[in-house]
């Protein structure tokens, strides 16, 4: 099967994956021989040179695209995107981005800038290998065998110093787990999908800070006029508006998928799940603290 990973691909699974237009992924992981994974102080893994990550992308069960994002020898990170057949018999490299018709819409294959404009210096260039990320269960295929990402990945060797008992490290909530705390699902939500780029020394003009360990207080969202226009939605417009989710120009951002959209490329669907999630939130807000 070609669709199957290779042999010393780890799989890995993510607590709040980032919206791609309703596809299902799955991801992969792998070093090179002798190498390890830094943790670094806020949980981001530090890969060696050599290092490939994997993902699959599934619409309507079907297998559409594959991307590897490769941190090269010298160090610089780059992604490729592959289109697979009808037949699911091989996946061609597309050059400089398109969009399919697949399915029923419209399937956007990103350009390596596309893909450096989403992973980030800032955020450590490989999103969703992060100790909060990872601080969860996975049934893994091979073994058939439930353990802590965390605990696995320690215990075959891949961190270069060993790793506390996943209780004492942070864990992200997963946005789609209804039994969990609102605010816990939707600040995991930006998280993911906002916060590779609404960081310190992100590469936006806005000085938000939407990580998951930020308080409320400290984003610069909450109650916080908008940096770069109302959208119309007037003077009582802010970035976040405490139970006021009419007039929060992030929400008014997520909904659309035109010049003001966030995220600002890569998708042609509007997540309406997360669009609800962070509208109860910010109705549910009674200040910032």
């Amino acid at each position: 099967n070609p669709a199957q990973p290779a042999a010393g691909l780890i799989p890995y699974d993510v607590a709040a994956p980032f919206w791609s237009d309703g596809a299902v992924k799955q991801r992969w992981l792998a070093l090179p021989n002798g190498t390890t994974i830094a943790v670094q102080a806020d949980g981001d893994f530090a890969l060696p040179n050599g290092s490939v990550l994997l993902k699959h992308f599934r619409l309507g069960g079907t297998l559409v695209e594959t991307r590897l994002f490769m941190r090269h020898p010298d160090g610089a990170w780059a992604g490729y995107s592959y289109e697979w057949n009808a037949a699911q018999t091989d996946a061609t490299l597309v050059v400089g981005g398109k969009v399919a018709q697949i399915g029923g819409q419209s399937w956007i294959f990103p350009s390596g800038n596309d893909c450096l404009s989403c992973h980030t210096a800032a955020a450590g260039f490989a999103l969703g290998l992060e100790t909060a990320e990872l601080n969860h269960d996975l049934t893994y295929p091979s073994t058939g065998r439930t353990a802590n990402q965390i605990d696995t990945l320690d215990a075959i060797g891949l961190f270069d110093s060993p790793q506390p008992d996943p209780v004492a490290l942070p864990a992200l909530t997963d946005p789609a787990d209804a039994a969990a705390p609102l605010a816990e699902r939707a600040r995991a939500y930006l998280h993911t999908n906002c916060a590779q780029c609404h960081r310190p020394n992100g590469p936006t003009p806005s000085s938000m800070d939407l990580r998951y360990p930020t308080a409320l207080t400290d984003t610069q969202a909450c109650d916080a006029p908008p940096q770069a226009g109302d959208l119309g939605l007037g003077q009582a417009a802010r970035i976040v508006a405490p139970g006021d989710p009419d007039h929060s120009v992030l929400l008014e951002r997520m909904s659309h998928r035109d010049a003001n959209a966030m995220p600002p490329l890569g998708s042609n669907l509007v997540d309406d799940d997360g669009v609800a999630l962070i509208r109860d939130w910010i109705a549910g807000l009674r200040g910032c603290l």
